[in-house]
């Protein structure tokens, strides 16, 4: 009997366009939130009830009927043309961290859709004065940015966060960065009223991003959240912080939040499709037919050309040897050879990839025991942020059956479990996502309400 038949698998009959929201709650109930107008507390799932409708336990919304199962759900979000929904501009910052590594933090610009004569019925905009401020602002040598996207410049950077608002961190998924439908949704919905500062944090070698350093992200990697967030608060001591992750960036997320525990600067975080069990959806997308047929090849394909692009950095001549073996604690990246580079373009799922690639540099002996070591749900007891969690059970990349007896024995998890969505997508007759604008809702709610 194979592991994956142990589970239920994604069933491709199970369908619906009516969901319903349930709440999992820990078994010693929701922890207190304190509240600004008064000496008054609410426990979590209380004040999700009573102040985020949209949220509350039983609550039901409406998606698209003509995508009535999670798979199609999750197909359409991916091949549909999103490129007139959702316009948001972005200025890009490279940021440099303490292992000399770099990310990318795209802030969303607002003020820009002024500056370049944004029209929000035609969605057109000055394109000429745009690309003359988006050539003058490239650094050489980095890839060609995704539209409406440029880097900013030196008096622009000083700006930010000018105005004392809360500032929102979101971390995109595992084939993907700040030009995803779904995160510019997200991204529209927070900062559209004006009540939040947003930037999306792309993960080293993703959204255009260049690798700097032989080290490639793995579910461990949290520096740059860690250090962002450090470098933010250290900037704006008085303003509140947020995160908010999807899919892998909500891995990443919950993996951050076990590790800082009451150390976090965050006052509330939101996970929307994490795969709390790595072990759990990798066996599931390598051998349950309809995540292996339709996704996992995918997101191997992306994963691989990452480590293409990217080869000049990460790469070493076939044959090299490391001078001492990779561990967790001294990864060795020489694992990125040529010929491995040739096998992964054969690569049929994203275990495959784990396999070659991202077990051995952590010095893993396979990528079950990666998976099994780097699950967010090793870290759940220790995380102390409020944080709002969001899964569907007709995810078909995370799977139905996430563990949710072990994220309810933590007061300050509050499980939003869906019956309909599929994985981060949520999509109403309008192609617009119920699950950010359910994210954002929440958000706005605790930023106003809660101490």
């Amino acid at each position: 009997m194979s592991e994956v038949s142990k589970w239920p698998a994604i069933n491709p009959f199970h369908w619906g366009y009516n969901g319903t929201v349930s709440h999992v709650v820990g078994e010693n109930g929701s922890m207190k939130l304190g509240l600004k107008d008064n000496d008054d507390q609410v426990e979590f799932d209380e004040f999700v009830n009573k102040y985020v409708p949209i949220l509350k336990n039983g609550a039901h919304f409406n998606l698209s009927p003509y995508l009535f199962t999670g798979i199609l759900q999750t197909l359409y979000l991916n091949a549909a043309d999103f490129s007139k929904k959702f316009p948001v501009f972005y200025g890009r910052e490279i940021v440099k961290f303490s292992d000399n590594g770099v990310c990318t933090a795209d802030w969303v610009m607002n003020s820009w859709k002024k500056e370049y004569k944004f029209d929000q019925i035609t969605r057109k905009f000055d394109t000429k004065k745009f690309g003359n401020d988006e050539k003058a602002t490239h650094p050489e040598g980095w890839p060609r940015l995704q539209p409406r996207t440029r880097y900013l410049r030196d008096d622009e950077l000083k700006d930010l966060g000018e105005v004392d608002l809360p500032l929102v961190v979101i971390l995109h998924g595992l084939a993907g960065g700040s030009h995803e439908p779904i995160i510019r949704s997200l991204a529209e919905g927070l900062s559209r009223d004006g009540r939040f500062e947003v930037v999306i944090l792309n993960t080293r070698g993703c959204a255009r991003s260049k690798i700097t350093t032989k080290i490639l992200f793995t579910a461990y990697h949290t520096i740059d959240l860690r250090e962002f967030l450090q470098r933010e608060k250290q900037r704006h001591p008085n303003r509140k912080l947020y995160a908010v992750g999807c899919s892998f960036g909500a891995t990443m997320l919950g993996n951050y939040l076990g590790e800082e525990g009451d150390k976090s600067p965050l006052s509330a975080a939101v996970t929307l499709c994490n795969p709390w069990d790595l072990l759990l959806s990798a066996v599931r997308m390598n051998e349950d037919w309809w995540s292996k047929t339709l996704f996992s090849k995918n997101i191997a394909q992306f994963l691989t050309r990452t480590v293409q692009v990217n080869m000049g950095e990460l790469g070493v001549p076939n044959g090299s040897r490391p001078d001492h073996p990779p561990t967790v604690k001294n990864p060795s990246y020489y694992m990125f050879t040529p010929d491995n580079l040739v096998k992964a373009k054969r690569f049929k799922s994203s275990l495959e990839f784990d396999e070659v690639f991202t077990a051995p540099a952590l010095g893993f002996p396979n990528a079950m025991e990666y998976y099994n070591a780097a699950s967010s749900i090793n870290r759940v007891d220790t995380i102390r942020v409020p944080t709002l969690v969001i899964n569907s059970r007709d995810d078909p990349v995370v799977g139905p059956d996430q563990p949710y007896s072990i994220v309810e024995k933590n007061p300050r998890i509050l499980y939003c479990r869906t019956d309909l969505g599929g994985h981060l997508a949520y999509l109403d007759n309008d192609n617009n996502s119920w699950a950010t604008k359910a994210i954002a809702e929440f958000l706005t709610k605790f930023d106003e309400l809660v101490v």
